[in-house]
């Protein structure tokens, strides 16, 4: 909306003619409530190999993260450069992780220069509770109690914050 959306408020009251409508628009139900689009939304994230009727064949099959992921140098090579671009020093290097913002292990894509981050090993939101967290959602996933796209979801963006505890998660209820 603009200003002249409110060309019959006065100039004074123009802000309090906005807020008006506004919360009378919100009374009525007239705006859409949207959430913040979550991150594996990104297409960029994700193996476009992996959807729900192709689980049986890729993240439930025993050794397909092996196949897919870049070799092993690879990787630390792509570590090496974004530990630089945020400027951690080489002797810390053994505190960080790389991390696949969407783990491969759900369906995130095991190349995408998108997809990868550093994150540390310990702490509350740390890489090995994620890795942790994956391997719970990737059973969820496989035993058939969780759609892909659910398992996706609770894995992205704050996900340290929404299961502080670990070890009380069920498939049905997380």
């Amino acid at each position: 909306m603009n200003r002249r959306h409110f060309s019959h408020c006065s100039r004074a009251g123009l802000r309090r003619c906005i807020i008006a409508c506004f919360t009378l628009a919100l009374a009525a139900g007239g705006f859409p409530v949207r959430a913040q689009t979550p991150d594996f939304l990104d297409p960029r994230l994700l193996d476009p190999r992996v959807t729900q009727s192709t689980i049986v064949d890729t993240i439930c099959r025993p050794g397909y993260v092996d196949e897919v992921l870049p070799p092993f140098d690879d990787l630390m090579h792509e570590k090496e450069q974004l530990l630089k671009q945020r400027r951690i020093d080489p002797p810390s290097a053994s505190q960080y992780a790389l991390d696949h913002r969407m783990p491969v292990l759900l369906g995130g894509s095991p190349t995408a220069q998108t997809n990868l981050d550093i994150r540390r090993w310990d702490g509350r939101g740390g890489q090995r509770s994620k890795e942790r967290l994956t391997v719970f959602l990737k059973r969820c996933v496989c035993a058939g109690e969780m759609p892909l796209v659910r398992a996706q979801a609770a894995i992205s963006g704050d996900w340290a914050t929404r299961f502080p505890n670990l070890s009380s998660l069920t498939c049905s209820g997380q």
